[in-house]
């Protein structure tokens, strides 16, 4: 083998490598979920020009899509205040239409059409305190509660969720705690933001807003693809932003 020929098969072995290695990291890659809006910059790992996969709604239709994000340099009104930097994040994308969330890593999910039972259009989102929201997805029936697990509970002052409160999806005969209140948390607000079934199966998806404290918004994002035996759905992704 001569020196040049020996040097190409190097060079080849060294760039297989290399490939797997970023395969292997795309499939292993930390679900990542977003919204569009403006954010604290270290909340926001995306960069401008990525593709990322949108659910869209109109009504009761929906579709998931690859988008192009836009990523901004923005000031941001509490960090930056006083000063002339720019700190904060700007995430959008070309297009009137605005996404409900954007997805990337998420294994199981591709585009085109998807079922949507519920989006939450209202400025002011309803609280799931004491209003229970009834779902149905094809014959199935579902219940997004909350419920306290104790018999007789101790109520948390000025704020309509008991004590230890517990968010439960309940399908049937079965029942899954999706989400745990911390004692009383922080002046919380949970409710449901999006249903329907993102992951074809037939079964109920959920975006939530779970947040506990005033100051820190938590969305998370259940699937039924994901959920293990026994159980309706799994907590695939969340998008966690604070204020000030």
């Amino acid at each position: 083998m001569t020196k040049t020929v020996r040097m190409r098969f190097l060079f080849a072995i060294l760039l297989m490598a290399t490939l797997a290695s970023g395969l292997a990291g795309s499939l292993h890659q930390h679900p990542l979920l977003i919204e569009p809006g403006q954010f604290h910059g270290d909340e926001i790992t995306a960069r401008r020009r990525q593709f990322w996969l949108g659910l869209f709604v109109n009504g009761r239709n929906a579709f998931l899509r690859y988008s192009k994000i836009r990523v901004r340099t923005v000031f941001d009104d509490i960090t930056d205040y006083g000063t002339r930097k720019k700190t904060g994040k700007s995430v959008s994308i070309n297009g009137r239409r605005k996404p409900v969330f954007l997805l990337r890593g998420v294994i199981g999910l591709s585009p085109g059409p998807v079922t949507s039972v519920f989006q939450q259009t209202m400025n002011f989102e309803q609280t799931l305190a004491k209003v229970p929201v009834r779902l149905k997805l094809g014959k199935r029936s579902y219940v997004l509660k909350v419920i306290s697990p104790d018999k007789d509970p101790t109520p948390c002052r000025d704020q309509a969720y008991p004590r230890n409160a517990r968010l439960v999806l309940v399908s049937g005969k079965s029942s899954q705690t999706l989400y745990t209140l911390d004692d009383c948390g922080n002046d919380p607000s949970w409710c449901l933001l999006w249903a329907g079934d993102l992951d074809r199966d037939g079964k109920l998806d959920l975006y939530v807003n779970v947040t506990q404290h005033y100051d820190i918004s938590e969305r998370r994002l259940f699937l039924s693809s994901r959920a293990r035996r026994g159980r309706l759905v799994r907590h695939a992704a969340a998008f966690v932003t604070g204020g000030c």
